[in-house]
């Protein structure tokens, strides 16, 4: 009896085993992931990270077949750098790059093109001065600006200030963010250029810097109400010899009045160099449609706020806005694969210049 029930044990006991191993077998296996992109996504600190390092994970829970990670580099230009040098890297990487410097780091080897926006480095020019208000009262004046780095904004203000006719009457204090505000702070500059936060299409705050400086009475904003001259002024900047073998479009958004407080009284044109993912050509088609089918989807659900506060302007209209002043032209900047994906969908490239009116 014992024997007889000891072999229905190790019968039912094989029994189980099978069932247990056929359920097993029967699960489908989860197909690898086939292709791979990497996001070199500026400083750890940077916005433009946490925003790589949200897309990227999107990227991996949303793609069948496409896998992500995300690299920091030592800044904006050094996400190109770091592609540029290294042939394999060129084939699949999506960088931090901006306008001017897309057009001004490219190489016959490496270039790249635009596949979706992230922000702005917007800035104003502002004096705890209310004496000054206009290009020509800074005559003669000390003006705080960011660093002279080859080929950088900083150089569309200078030539504003030479078409302003006062250049060689200023004295400029070049440093960071943070010099130029504590430039100010200190009576050290007359005047000088503050970072601000603008989000598309119109939502411009003071943002911490301003903020700091308004602390110590009221800021007042240069060149208030004239936006179409200084629109022109700064398109005609970007034409100038330091930025040449570049189209650099008019870098410019319009704050309206209010913006920044009561001594802001009317609409003010303001820095605005725009920060966006791109691809080097290399970068397949096939790649680029399934990274921008996914960011595109997220900014429709306004997703990217969860991230960084610089994520809630991400929308599906500013994804898809350039600076550059035409269509024809945004597209011409834009990686065919993201096109593709556009095209296919009926999404139209739009352009900043669309705001202005």
């Amino acid at each position: 009896m014992f024997a007889l029930n000891l072999r229905h044990v190790v019968a039912a006991a094989a029994a189980a085993a099978f069932m247990v191993s056929g359920a097993v077998c029967a699960e489908p296996a989860l197909a690898a992931k086939t292709e791979k992109i990497v996001f070199a996504a500026g400083r750890p600190d940077d916005a433009w990270f946490a925003l790589s390092h949200g897309l990227a994970s999107m990227i991996n829970e949303r793609s069948e077949w496409l896998e992500a990670e995300v690299v920091a580099t030592a800044g904006i230009g050094d996400a190109t750098k770091l592609a540029q040098r290294d042939p394999e890297k060129r084939k699949n990487h999506i960088v931090i790059t901006m306008t001017p410097g897309m057009e001004l780091w490219a190489t016959p080897e490496y270039t790249t093109k635009k596949i979706g926006s992230m922000g702005m480095l917007a800035s104003a020019l502002v004096t705890l001065d209310p004496n000054i208000k206009t290009w020509a009262d800074l005559k003669g004046k000390t003006i705080a600006l960011p660093r002279k780095v080859k080929q950088s904004y900083t150089y569309l203000y200078i030539d504003m200030l030479q078409q302003a006719g006062i250049l060689d009457t200023v004295k400029l204090r070049h440093g960071g963010t943070s010099a130029c505000l504590t430039a100010l702070q200190d009576g050290a500059a007359d005047a000088g250029a503050i970072t601000i936060d603008f989000l598309f299409p119109d939502k411009a705050t003071p943002g911490s810097f301003l903020e700091q400086l308004q602390t110590r009475g009221p800021v007042y904003f240069i060149e208030q109400g004239n936006t179409q001259k200084n629109i022109d002024m700064m398109a005609l900047a970007g034409k100038q010899k330091e930025f040449e073998g570049a189209e650099v479009p008019p870098l410019a958004m319009v704050a309206p009045a209010g913006s920044f407080g009561p001594t802001q009284t009317e609409p003010l044109t303001i820095m605005t160099p725009p920060v966006f993912w791109a691809a080097g050509t290399q970068v397949p088609d096939k790649i680029i449609y399934e990274v921008v089918r996914i960011m595109y989807e997220a900014a429709k659900n306004n997703e990217f706020g969860q991230y960084h506060v610089r994520g809630k302007g991400m929308t599906a209209d500013f994804i898809v806005t350039s600076f550059w002043p035409t269509v024809e032209e945004c597209r011409k900047n834009w990686h065919p694969g993201a096109l593709k994906y556009f095209d296919e969908h009926g999404i139209r490239l739009r352009t900043v210049s669309e705001s202005y009116k």
